[in-house]
């Protein structure tokens, strides 16, 4: 009986830092999409992007130019 319960705090506390991180992170990832001020369509292509090609469309946004000229010929 023991055993169990020290399974199911492990888990439980397993999941609780888990779900803390991806908080965490989304938090962050989602301040940057808000801050670009993206279209719906932009962020229709945006959500297909690879983490790189979205920190070179944020760098493209931020110094006045497009998501899309950010990737040049895809």
């Amino acid at each position: 009986m023991k055993s169990i319960t020290l399974i199911t705090i492990g888990a439980a506390l397993f999941l609780t830092v888990a779900c803390d991180r991806v908080t965490e992170e989304s938090i962050e990832a989602n301040a940057l999409v808000y801050s670009l001020n993206l279209s719906p369509d932009e962020m229709n292509i945006w959500e297909t992007l690879t983490p790189t090609q979205r920190e070179r469309a944020a760098v493209f946004v931020q110094n006045g130019g497009t998501l899309i000229a950010s990737l040049g010929d895809k």
